[in-house]
């Protein structure tokens, strides 16, 4: 028999000594790399002051690079002014972001609806489509990803913030783009015309179509660019149904892309545009932009949230938003790009295994394809090469089989040949394996 324990301090002891061994859990999945204390640019350190290049840009994050020193200075002036006030009450910061996005924006009179999260803003996307058209289904897109909330509201007891919330399965239609990895053949931009309509006919028959949600890059299933005619084309078919057209700019807009908002590739503009990840640098903000007509359609208080338009994450935008127009990001990614582009294309001639090399700004990927059959394992077998040359780097893809590189749009020449040289040692290193990752 196990002895009881008597003596309180004994028993508080034990329990402390438990909460020690705490772990994080494991539905987060398992992190990159070693633990890192400090950044710069495109480096992380850990505390022994091992250098490690981010590839990943802090899933996207970063696009000015860690630690830029602009976007930190505003943010501890303000964290010594004012860190918080809830979502109810304003700040000079809050409404400096506001402002600035707006200004920015393709809008004529814009609006802007602050939020913590990219997926906080999409959600927000979805309430307000349902409450300027009046309509409840969704059409979106394989392979599109959009965050992964849902739910807390079937908990929630006031039925009046539910009113334009998520609506059943049924009433989400799944369309298909042209795969940018295999090509279009001619009639490839009008056969995706008939096949958007179908998917149009079938959300119109199950609530009418509120929202047609797409990113123009779709980055997190392998950097897959939408062409502007496909877009223009999606903004036609949506509009004809009176429904809005949502464009998921949280990875793509602000510069990361290439340029400030897909809308400059368009004729029409998109009703609504998500913004994220660039627009705090690593700060958690994120936002809906506008027409003020279409974002007020949605009453008071239905999207509201404790931290949107934090003080101390607005006044990091404002920031961002400063540099990514004095030091115009959006050129710069562009320029990286097209570096990228032709400097992969080149590995890819000696390894004609890395299929389907794509660039868009600061954003780059290529598929792993042996025998002309997508080859997951040589893709690990790149990325695992890649961190043993402590570089950073995220696969993935539809097939598991896609390398990504998304590196900071502000490199300078010594950063971006250190990336190049370390893709290129990664790729040979992963060629010389037996597929499994062992050399």
């Amino acid at each position: 028999m196990t002895d009881l324990v008597t003596d309180p301090a004994a028993s508080r002891r034990g329990r402390s000594d438990r909460r020690h061994g705490a772990v994080e859990a494991r539905s987060t999945g398992s992190t990159l790399g070693p633990e890192f204390s400090t950044g710069s640019g495109p480096w992380l350190f850990t505390e022994d002051g091992t250098a490690w290049f981010d590839g990943t840009s802090g899933s996207g994050a970063a696009t000015l690079g860690h630690q830029h020193p602009d976007v930190t200075a505003a943010a501890v002036a303000q964290l010594n002014r004012l860190t918080h006030t809830g979502c109810k009450v304003g700040s000079d910061a809050r409404t400096r972001m506001v402002q600035r996005i707006g200004a920015l924006s393709p809008y004529q009179e814009p609006a802007v609806l602050p939020t913590t999260t990219g997926a906080e803003a999409v959600e927000s996307a979805l309430k307000i489509a349902r409450a300027a058209t009046g309509h409840q289904a969704v059409v979106t897109f394989r392979y599109g990803y959009h965050g992964k909330t849902a739910g807390a509201l079937a908990l929630t007891w006031r039925p009046e913030f539910k009113t334009y919330s998520a609506p059943q399965p049924d009433h989400v239609v799944t369309a298909e783009l042209p795969d940018p990895r295999t090509g279009d053949p001619a009639d490839g931009t009008a056969r995706f015309a008939v096949g958007l309509s179908t998917a149009l006919d079938a959300a119109d028959q199950r609530g009418g179509t509120a929202a047609v949600v797409l990113e123009p890059v779709q980055v997190t299933e392998g950097v897959l660019p939408v062409p502007g005619v496909i877009l223009d084309e999606i903004a036609r078919q949506a509009h004809a149904r009176g429904a809005l057209l949502v464009l998921d700019e949280i990875y793509t807009g602000l510069g990361r892309a290439g340029r400030l908002f897909t809308a400059e590739l368009m004729t029409e503009t998109p009703d609504l545009t998500l913004l994220g990840k660039t627009l705090g640098n690593g700060f958690p903000v994120a936002a809906v932009v506008g027409e003020r007509a279409v974002l007020d359609a949605l009453p008071p208080s239905v999207q509201t949230s404790t931290f949107s338009g934090h003080p101390l994450s607005c006044a990091a935008a404002v920031a961002v938003l400063d540099i990514v127009e004095r030091q115009d990001v959006a050129g710069r990614a562009r320029a990286l790009g097209e570096r990228l582009h032709t400097d992969l294309t080149e590995l890819a001639t000696r390894h004609p295994w890395m299929h389907a090399v794509r660039a868009v700004g600061a954003l780059a990927a290529f598929d792993c394809v042996r025998d002309g059959r997508s080859d997951p394992a040589l893709a690990k077998a790149v990325t695992g090469a890649a961190l043993r040359g402590r570089l950073l780097l995220f696969g993935g893809g539809p097939e598991g089989a896609t390398v990504k590189m998304v590196p900071p749009a502000l490199l300078d020449g010594a950063d971006y040949r250190w990336l190049t040289e370390r893709i290129g040692s990664a790729v040979a290193q992963a060629e010389a394996t037996d597929g499994s990752g062992r050399i």
